[in-house]
């Protein structure tokens, strides 16, 4: 709904034409994570680090226009900083070859990232999201060292476009109901997710689109537009 609509070079669906949303009720951030033998217990001294190796390290991915792989080139553009990517074919052994030194750092999905942080093979530096992560609550989120910075994966839950306004509403006031309960957080925070308040079916709209113009303009700006 925001990548592949320029990463791919062909897409069969318009998010706008052919859905409408209903609600946005989960984010799932990344965990900012590097190598024990790195030396930097936080964004800021990682930063430092990194700009007196300008080009000298590398990031993993799980692959070439992936959010995680997008959400690092977001941090070096913010940061200035000059990291070599590595792209790998799927998440373990990208968080893998960093825990065993091979790469300095990556962005990494919580569940497959957090037993490695609990056995102290990872260092967690911050979260993707504005907000901290509740399996996390030590880790800031980066935006507390880069203001307005945030590179999630968001689950929307959407209908087809022709269905009838009555619906889309009672389905989206049903969803805000849902996520009210108690016992509902605390399964989506168990599992490394945020569980959201969805904003009005307008905002999810312009919220959709302005994620495609962010993302979409990386993809460009780093010449991966139809790439796939």
């Amino acid at each position: 709904m925001a990548i592949n609509l320029t990463l791919f070079k062909q897409v069969t669906y318009d998010p706008d034409r052919d859905f409408i949303p209903i609600s946005l009720y989960v984010k799932s951030p990344f965990i900012l994570v590097v190598n024990p033998d790195i030396p930097a217990k936080n964004v800021a001294e990682l930063v430092a680090y990194i700009k007196q190796n300008q080009g000298k390290l590398s990031y993993s991915s799980p692959g070439a226009g992936v959010a995680q792989h997008l959400s690092m080139e977001f941090m070096k553009n913010r940061f200035g900083l000059e990291i070599t990517h590595v792209p790998y074919r799927a998440t373990p052994q990208s968080i893998q070859d960093i825990a065993a030194g091979h790469i300095a750092l990556g962005w990494a999905e919580a569940g497959a990232s957090i037993p490695l942080i609990k056995d102290g093979k990872l260092r967690a530096l911050a979260v993707s999201s504005t907000t901290r992560l509740p399996l996390l609550p030590d880790v800031p989120p980066l935006a507390e060292t880069a203001p307005g910075f945030e590179a999630v994966s968001w689950h929307m839950l959407l209908a087809p476009a022709k269905t009838p306004r009555e619906i889309v509403d009672k389905l989206h006031d049903e969803m805000k109901r849902i996520m009210t309960d108690p016992e509902i957080k605390q399964k989506i925070e168990t599992i490394g997710l945020i569980p959201f308040d969805s904003p009005s079916i307008e905002e999810l709209r312009a919220y959709r689109k302005s994620e495609q113009e962010k993302w979409g303009g990386l993809v460009k700006k780093l010449g991966l537009e139809g790439s796939q």
